[in-house]
């Protein structure tokens, strides 16, 4: 089968514009007809020929002014003065035309405030001028204007509809760039996009199962190297227990060292996973917030809504808002404070202390990969991780100064499809 519409968006292109000059041309030859049935012009010019032959033989039979009176009670408009002279190109040719006139007639163009007009000079004792009355000016001007809106409108509308066919796909994959940039996989398009995007979207397709094959061998690379270190940690600690005679103070020493590497090693693991692999499904916000807080931590001040739906990996959201409340709990310093309320589209979880707080360019720095004070312990991810759950969720995690001093983490989720 003939497939009659090219598939690359030059080739479509070529047609709408060869569609237009079509319709261009149907929607002239239907005008020009238009025009041309109703014309009148040779029977008038007939028919003023019969008034002048008997002008004439009135004029020379009576008198050149009864001539003149018979023509103006016919409806014409006559002159007994010679018209004015026009342009030069409107006098050579009513000097071509004389010879196609009875003898001793002649043909003059008169330029006046209200237009141009062509004068016949009849063949009587004295001047005798008939006005050549006619539309065709009058039409042609509408027929010009009429052929430049059919114009007007043939290539707006083809414009419109190519416009149309091309953004609809790039829609299609400007709203799923944000999934393919975390590794989602790409939604086909509809059919009959132009072939440029349907590359377009093979390559993004490409990418994006690239990006989810190397996140996937960083974290089976991460957790066989956690496996690897967490055995002989495990070794360690039983030796320690074993060792009586140990100080106590190098004991506890060890022992911190210990329980720092295994948190790290399972900062490592969160940060390669961030949650991706989990399926998106309805949660309840408030109900995470309050199982973080009784689960591992006390004293806080906490302002929660009855319920706070909406969609999303309830495991990462868990491990983002524990993130902040151990941050806080770790650099900052009480009250500490978690605030959840709406916001236009989702939520809006706060997580605020009275420490020392952040300089704006520490807490840019302190958002970034293994970024973090050598004095507080960890590996300096799991801000890192926060911002990319809050990603995830079509959102973004801010801190901020909590007046007159702390630090407060904003993280804004969006609701999605709450169900």
């Amino acid at each position: 089968m003939i497939r009659l519409r090219p598939r690359s968006v030059f080739g479509q292109l070529v047609l709408v514009l060869a569609l237009v000059l079509l319709g261009a041309a149907l929607w002239t030859v239907v005008l020009t007809r238009e025009v041309a049935l109703p014309s009148d012009g040779p029977q008038r010019l007939r028919a003023l020929a019969g008034f002048a032959d008997a002008a004439e033989a009135m004029a020379r039979q009576q008198s050149p002014q009864a001539a003149v009176d018979w023509l103006r009670q016919a409806g014409l408009e006559v002159r007994t003065e010679a018209p004015g002279r026009a342009m030069p190109l409107a006098e050579r040719l009513g000097a071509v035309a004389v010879p196609r006139l009875a003898p001793g007639r002649s043909l003059r163009r008169e330029r006046g405030d209200t237009g141009s007009r062509w004068w016949l000079g009849l063949a009587t004792p004295t001047p005798v001028w008939v006005a050549l009355r006619s539309d065709p000016p009058r039409v042609a001007r509408r027929w010009s204007l009429g052929m430049l809106a059919g114009l007007a409108l043939l290539t707006w509308l083809a414009a419109a509809g190519f416009a149309r066919r091309l953004v609809q796909p790039l829609r299609a994959l400007a709203r799923q760039a944000p999934t393919l940039v975390q590794g989602e996989p790409l939604h086909p398009l509809a059919p009959g996009a132009p072939r440029e995007v349907e590359e377009l979207a093979a390559a993004l397709a490409q990418a994006s199962a690239e990006a989810r094959e190397v996140a996937a061998e960083r974290a089976v690379m991460l957790a066989g190297i956690s496996h690897d270190l967490r055995t002989p940690l495990t070794r360690l600690q039983y030796a320690l227990a074993l060792l009586p005679e140990a100080e106590p103070a190098l004991r506890e020493g060890m022992e911190h060292d210990i329980a720092e590497i295994d948190a790290i090693l399972s900062q490592f693991i969160a940060y390669a996973r961030d949650g991706r692999d989990e399926a998106m499904q309805p949660l309840d916000l408030a109900s995470l917030c309050a199982g973080v807080l009784s689960a591992h931590h006390a004293g806080w001040r906490v302002v929660l809504p009855p319920q706070a739906p909406m969609r999303g990996r309830p495991v990462a959201l868990a491990r983002a808002i524990e993130n902040l409340v151990g941050n806080a709990q770790r650099h900052g310093a009480a009250p500490f404070e978690l605030a959840l309320s709406p916001e236009a589209g989702g939520w809006r979880l706060e997580v605020a202390d009275h420490g020392p707080g952040m300089t704006p360019v520490q807490a840019a720095q302190a958002m970034r990969p293994f970024v973090h004070d050598a004095r507080a312990g960890g590996a300096g991810l799991g801000l890192a991780i926060v911002e990319r759950i809050a990603r995830q969720h079509a959102g973004a995690l801010r801190l901020e100064a909590n007046l007159p001093h702390g630090l407060r983490a904003v993280l804004q989720l969006s609701a999605g499809n709450a169900e």
